[in-house]
């Protein structure tokens, strides 16, 4: 007997949702819209403060010197990898290596590529001194046999290719002789080569631009680090003291400027995707509880039979709390679902709509995530069933079947 019971008590919930499907469609639909931004909010926000830590341990340096007038362009190449050339005197390397506290330099040389076979937008050729980096070698993924050649590449790990695969440039193939780890910064969808043939590119790039080719030994920008004992700021101001922050044409900016102005837009953004989150749960809880309500009343007879039949007062609730954890179940995962095919193709677009580093969190923090956004989505339906399931075990049976209320 029990057996039976048991049946037709899963029997009644399938019954109950699949004969009235509209309803059932709509309140999987709400739950699910509840999972997809609780999932979706948080998946961004994870990403861009495990970008933003990527982004500092992936500077490497403590202050970043380039022309003046393009601090915000360098930037955006370590941010975003938004192609950009500008360049500088070589002596600057020399210069910047005497001031008291730096204890190394390094230069970089920066090409925005055209139209490559291996995207569909234009990436940034960054050229890099082997003998001197300090911010390049401890991020590539796989080693490079030896010294970096002419016609050899380090890849970003967002660039398509593999290692061995060969990659046009200004009518130039380049081997793929390393791919760097993914660290959610512009870098990811950069370039690298030695200087040598990363100066042969920018002609070509200005023969291809019809523009004047750099200047001999140019470069783009310095990455310098300071000793123990000295600060980025108190080093800047030594550097523009020496040369004159005026005359000396150059901009000294410390990398933990750029950190700084990047974690406050992600306090920003953070604060408000938790607040979107909280109102809407709030407004889906709210939404859930009338729908329930009015669903639970149009049942009332219904529910009549099934007490004076001898169903308890307790089952009918359970009943009805595992038709609703069953919706919520069907629309959470729904939701997630949509939620992932939405946002993890599309991370490179992301990282642009924000104007932040962007680095998906790995497998185990995609299953929290996912977890910790069922479980809200759940819970927002089984609270909102619950205030409307009381009502149930406080109506005598006799009374609703014949008047036809709770």
């Amino acid at each position: 007997m029990s057996e039976k019971m048991s049946f037709t008590f899963q029997d009644i919930i399938w019954c109950n949702l699949k004969r009235k499907p509209l309803r059932s469609f709509c309140l999987i639909f709400l739950v699910a819209a509840l999972a997809f931004v609780l999932f979706g909010s948080s998946l961004i926000t994870r990403s861009l403060i495990k970008g933003t830590d990527g982004l500092a341990k992936r500077l490497g340096a403590d202050l970043l010197i380039v022309p003046r007038g393009y601090a915000q362009t360098a930037e955006g190449i370590l941010l975003r990898g938004s192609p950009s050339a500008f360049y500088m005197e070589p002596e600057w390397l020399e210069k910047i290596s005497g001031v008291e506290g730096v204890t190394a330099v390094s230069p970089h040389l920066f090409i925005a590529s055209l139209n490559s076979d291996c995207c569909s937008v234009p990436i940034q050729l960054i050229g890099f001194d082997q003998d001197t980096d300090f911010i390049v070698a401890p991020w590539i993924k796989t080693s490079v046999p030896g010294i970096l050649k002419d016609n050899e590449i380090v890849v970003g790990g967002a660039v398509a290719g593999r290692v061995g695969d060969t990659l046009q440039f200004f009518g130039r193939g380049y081997s793929i002789a390393a791919k760097m780890e993914y660290t959610g910064s512009g870098f990811d969808a950069s370039v690298f080569m030695n200087m040598d043939a990363a100066r042969i590119a920018a002609r070509d790039c200005a023969s291809k631009m019809g523009a004047d080719a750099p200047p001999e030994k140019s470069i783009s920008s310095i990455m310098a680090l300071i000793d123990d004992s000295s600060t980025p700021i108190g080093v800047a101001g030594r550097i523009n003291s020496a040369f004159g922050y005026v005359k000396s044409g150059i901009a000294v900016v410390p990398a933990q400027n750029i950190i700084s102005s990047v974690s406050v837009s992600l306090r920003m953004l953070t604060g408000s995707f938790g607040a979107l989150s909280a109102v809407l749960w709030i407004a889906s809880f709210s939404i859930l509880a009338l729908l329930f309500s009015a669903m639970l009343n149009e049942r009332r007879q219904e529910f009549g039979i099934l007490r004076s039949v001898g169903i308890s007062r307790k089952k009918l609730i359970a009943m009805v709390l595992w038709e609703s954890g069953l919706i919520s179940c069907i629309g959470s995962v729904v939701g997630i679902f949509l939620s992932a095919l939405l946002l993890m193709p599309f991370r490179i677009y992301i990282r642009e709509i924000f104007n932040m580093p962007y680095m998906m969190p790995g497998f185990g923090q995609l299953c929290a995530i996912a977890c910790i956004s069922v479980l809200l989505s759940v819970a927002a339906a089984l609270l909102a069933s619950l205030l409307s399931s009381v009502k149930i075990g406080n109506a005598d049976a006799y009374r609703v079947i014949r008047e036809g209320g709770l």
